[in-house]
């Protein structure tokens, strides 16, 4: 008994040792990718929830070893966890109302001081957060190299199609022919639309929490239920069956695409006011 703890300690010390040499080599490569994943969905609102449903399924399915089942619970939480991670990539491409408030209040107090449109851009771009940075970065290089505002500002309309953006494109091109206090004023008034803009998606979002919040815990409960199902052994046993299991395939199909209609139609509103 002696020599099998030595022997399983030793090969324990082996694993640990061996993993310790294999993270030593790859991490400094891993990490850096790690980090940049880490921060492109972490922007995007990418949180424990992401993944929590996909975990919970996956442990619902190996507890219930029920074939059906269990295939039919991994093969969702593959499905919702590529779709969150899917609308985790689109959101982190959108261009935020709030990000171009920003950069017009700081755009206009700059150009108030030095009314030159391309050396404020370039000074404003550097505080603003993505993907409104690349945007704005790639709009003034494109004028540094080619000495065109035109050109400048078709690329900018060639990479989105926000209609903000794209106003503020045509006040900044129109600056060449009119006078300061003129830009100024036309940067006040699409500031105060912004506002208003934001003010109303305010409102919307307030509304849709409460229903967020409703959905979020009929999810709650409805993941206590397979839990619950998967621990208990009398309970496990009457989905063991051919008819059982479809039962519970059926059942949990009708749960999931009810939710998953509740959160496509706030999310789809969500956007359309974004």
């Amino acid at each position: 008994m002696a020599v099998d703890r030595v022997h399983l300690l030793l090969v324990g010390a082996a694993v640990v040792i061996l993993f310790a040499l294999f993270a030593d080599e790859t991490m400094p490569q891993v990490m850096p990718a790690l980090r940049r994943f880490r921060q492109r969905y972490k922007q995007s609102g990418l949180s424990w929830r992401t993944v929590f449903t996909p975990g919970l399924l996956l442990i619902v399915a190996v507890l219930m070893r029920a074939p059906l089942i269990s295939v039919y619970l991994v093969a969702v939480a593959v499905a919702v966890l590529v779709r969150d991670l899917r609308r985790a990539e689109r959101e982190y491409t959108v261009v935020k109302p709030d990000h171009i408030l920003q950069f017009i209040v700081a755009f206009r107090g700059e150009y108030s001081l030095q009314p030159v449109v391309f050396s404020t851009l370039d000074k404003v771009t550097a505080k603003t957060a993505e993907p409104l940075r690349s945007l704005m970065r790639i709009t003034a290089q494109t004028y540094f190299l080619t000495s065109s505002p035109e050109r400048a500002f078709q690329e900018l309309r060639a990479r989105t199609d926000n209609v903000y953006l794209n106003q503020l494109a045509y006040v900044l091109e129109m600056s060449e022919n009119a006078a300061p206090q003129a830009v100024i004023k036309a940067l006040e008034g699409l500031e105060a639309r912004l506002r208003s803009h934001s003010e109303l998606r305010r409102e919307v979002r307030a509304e849709l929490s409460s229903i967020a919040t409703q959905t979020l815990i009929m999810q709650v409960v409805a993941g206590g239920i397979l839990l619950a199902v998967a621990l208990v052994p009398s309970l496990r046993q009457v989905y063991t069956t051919t008819f059982g299991q479809a039962f519970y395939v059926g059942v949990l199909t009708i749960m999931l695409a009810s939710s998953y209609y509740i959160d496509h139609e706030t999310v789809g509103l969500a956007e359309r006011i974004s």
